[in-house]
């Protein structure tokens, strides 16, 4: 068994205090169960309002059946519909994911979506853009849309990606749409999410402690990345040489050090 002495006076001295390659999780709108869920409030004299929204009372959010089409887009209600034109309905449209285990300032979110209805083109479309926040920061139209140039956002916008704005552990996500009470819907498509690991946290915990040292001490054992019996992905070579060896032992010592990812 190789074990360096720095390991075993480590370990001997009870100071370690715990994997997938996969990457962080985020869902689009054609998957909504137990992912995507929505805070509907119809109010027939609060266009354009913000207030006229509501963050409570949030209800699972189903597909949409009212145009094939729009297949992977949801709502409250399959129809879409509260009451035809003027039933003016505001849906805030929400999704939480975890980042524990990941380096939060890291991640990258590439997405497009879009809305019904736009409000940007016919009165009785309403006059609300729509738009979204995450972790409560500043509100972001619409890809291309502003209060000084409207554009129609029935269809999917062009890709484009989240870098800032993520925290460390849960996030949340919130789309606010108005409908103006006929066939509405928001829809969400996802291209990629990426975040670097919080390195040290093998088991992605959202901690750098005893329990990652037992996983890092068995791959240590190993050394060669293409040992079969090394994990998979073999995380636990933390500086990517193919070997977990005391290069990786003293990042994970820093690591496990701080306890708590970033």
């Amino acid at each position: 068994m190789r074990r360096t002495s720095a390991i075993v006076a480590l370990a001997a001295a009870g100071l370690f205090h715990g994997q997938s390659t996969a990457g962080p999780v985020f869902y689009p709108t054609a998957v909504p169960n137990g992912h995507w869920f929505v805070s509907t409030n119809v109010d027939r004299s609060g266009d354009g309002k913000f207030e006229s929204f509501k963050t409570a009372l949030f209800t699972q959010a189903v597909n949409v059946t009212y145009d094939a089409a729009r297949a992977d887009w949801i709502a409250d209600v399959p129809s879409g519909s509260h009451g035809g034109v003027g039933s003016w309905t505001f849906f805030v449209f929400r999704q939480s994911f975890d980042l524990t285990g990941f380096d939060s300032t890291s991640a990258k979110l590439t997405i497009r979506w879009g809305a019904d209805d736009s409000g940007e083109i016919f009165a009785q479309r309403g006059s609300w853009i729509p738009a979204y926040t995450l972790n409560g920061g500043p509100f972001i139209y619409y890809p291309g849309s502003s209060p000084s140039h409207r554009i129609p956002t029935y269809g999917y916008s062009p890709w484009f990606t989240i870098t800032s704005g993520f925290v460390p552990g849960v996030n949340t996500i919130d789309f606010y749409v108005e409908g103006n009470g006929q066939t509405d819907g928001f829809g969400l498509q996802v291209q990629s999410f990426t975040a670097d690991s919080c390195k040290g946290d093998l088991n992605r915990d959202g901690l750098v402690d005893d329990a990652d040292f037992s996983i890092f001490v068995v791959a240590y054992d190993l050394l060669d990345c293409t040992d079969p019996a090394m994990p998979l992905g073999c995380p636990s070579d933390l500086n990517a040489d193919t070997l977990v060896d005391d290069a990786d032992f003293s990042i994970f010592a820093v690591a496990y050090d701080a306890v708590l990812c970033p």
